[in-house]
């Protein structure tokens, strides 16, 4: 008897493989395309030598004579990529980002401070975030870091000359900001402006440095929502700004004179981390502390995610509110979740979200910043060492190969009935391509209780076929790459007959 398997994209998580039938349990490195299964590509290192710090922000465009450029934000300077040279053009005096560490709790006062027996007022336990937001103002970047709060002008004129502060030609440039965006009419819109928590703020139309918002003769102007938690980050979708807190969501859109924006209230939602959303054809999909949201045409909904359980579980509890991260691919329609995971103080795995099929799977990679696809022609990610790699390039990590990390594993794909077991005596892949470049391994049970045990690894033979010896009731497949190359795995098939009774 042929059983044929073909087990639909992404992964399926029960409490065990077992508790999964006919779905794919766990995997790494590996994505669905068109229904078929293939190897997530590799990557190669673009800098020759290590920047200051981690990197943690991105931002590429091209200039108005189309040569790509590069500004990368490490924790504690900012970098220009000049004709494959890193310039340090740090602002004179910038603030570095702040690291993670305690600010309250146990011995945050002065010895014998307060009373014996009374309660400690209310202390926040961890520093606040820190993070580099930046936006296009044409060819040239104004960009902010919340640890500085400054808004900042970049020229490409003047490429590797440190970006300076804004200085208002009309009313007082805000300081004291989260974060930056430029929106479509052309204002320079600030975040949690001058340092109030709950403001935003816009400079007039098409000019960056008329901040006059009591000037009846410009558009500046300003908001304050009513936000139970300080605003942290903004991007911009079809319909305006989404505009984040911990705990909600506004879009903030375009209304013309004489208020200039509004700000709607669309959801209670909370967001994992400010850097923890991403923009996808005028869409947005976030991580919050606990599931994932999606933004489609101004209404805000809960996405579900298969394995969001395993996700926050493995989460770590005091990194991940600070570091975990998110953004668009650009080649394939995913969006990457990093996060670390726990006792790591850096993203080393990430959930990826494939908005097209509604598949997730994993990929674990150290990675500390990522900027999709599209201006370049591969996604860029930075490393909490201070490297950039170019990805979907090849099949190698950065040279070396990834044999035995490109894997993927089912639950329960057979079972028998009654009291009689299972005997494989071949299985075909039904690969398009790349028939040889895998093993082929099962675990079978004879009860879902009892002890597993392992066949294989077999490699296949020249006309894509598997010679097995696999009995058992229950059973279970795993695929390894075994080359650094393309290939695909579309329907399994297994040639079964029945084995024997109790």
């Amino acid at each position: 008897m042929q059983l044929s398997i073909q087990l639909p994209p992404g992964l399926q998580r029960g409490a065990t493989p077992y508790d999964s039938p006919d779905r794919w349990w766990d995997c790494n490195l590996v994505r669905w395309q068109d229904g078929t299964l293939r190897p997530i590509g590799g990557w190669e290192r673009t800098t020759s030598s290590s920047l200051d710090s981690a990197v943690r922000e991105i931002h590429v465009w091209r200039d108005n004579t189309a040569v790509k450029q590069t500004l990368i934000g490490t924790d504690n300077k900012l970098y220009i990529d000049n004709s494959g040279a890193w310039v340090d053009i740090t602002p004179s005096g910038f603030t570095p980002l702040s690291n993670i560490g305690v600010s309250g709790g146990y011995g945050i006062s002065t010895y014998s401070y307060g009373s014996y027996g009374t309660p400690r007022p209310a202390s926040n336990l961890y520093n606040s975030y820190a993070f580099w937001s930046m936006g296009n103002w044409g060819q040239d970047v104004i960009l902010t870091a919340n640890s500085d709060g400054f808004l900042y002008y970049y020229s490409i004129n003047a490429p590797t000359t440190a970006p300076v502060k804004i200085t208002a030609t009309s009313g007082t440039t805000p300081t004291g900001n989260n974060a930056v965006i430029v929106t479509e009419e052309r204002h320079v819109m600030a975040i949690a402006a001058n340092g109030d928590p709950r403001r935003i703020a816009w400079s007039s139309a098409e000019n960056y440095q008329d901040w006059n918002f009591a000037s009846t003769t410009n558009t500046a102007g300003y908001l304050d929502v009513s936000s139970e938690a300080p605003l942290l980050y903004a991007v911009k979708v079809r319909e305006g700004v989404l505009v984040f807190s911990q705990t909600e969501c506004y879009l903030v859109r375009y209304v013309g004179l004489p208020f200039i924006y509004g700000a709607d209230r669309l959801a209670e939602c909370s967001l994992m981390s400010p850097k923890c959303v991403a923009e996808h054809s005028g869409s947005a999909t976030w991580m919050g502390k606990g599931g994932f949201w999606n933004y489609v045409g101004g209404v805000i909904t809960p996405l579900a995610c298969p394995i969001a359980n395993d996700v926050f579980t493995e989460m770590d509890p005091v990194y991940g509110p600070y570091r975990a991260f998110a953004a668009n691919h650009g080649i394939y329609p995913e969006v990457w979740f990093y996060y670390p995971t726990a006792g790591s103080t850096e993203c080393n795995k990430a959930v990826i979200y494939n908005y097209a099929s509604g598949a997730w799977y994993w990929a674990r990679l150290s990675r500390s910043a990522m900027f999709p696809a599209g201006t370049f022609k591969y996604p860029i990610m930075g490393t909490s060492d201070g490297n950039i790699y170019n990805h979907e390039v090849g099949y190698l990590d950065a040279g070396s190969s990834r044999v035995g990390q490109v894997w993927i594993e089912s639950g329960m794909v057979a079972s028998g009935n009654g009291d009689r077991s299972l005997e494989v005596g071949q299985a075909m892949l039904g690969s398009g391509h790349g028939y040889d470049s895998m093993s082929f391994t099962a675990y079978s049970r004879m009860t879902p209780e009892g002890s597993e045990r392992t066949f294989g690894p077999y490699a296949p033979r020249s006309n894509g076929y598997t010679d097995t010896r696999i009995s058992g009731r229950d059973i279970r497949v795993r695929l390894t790459a075994t080359k650094d190359e393309e290939w695909s795995v579309g329907k399994m098939r297994l040639d079964v007959a029945s084995g024997a009774g109790r």
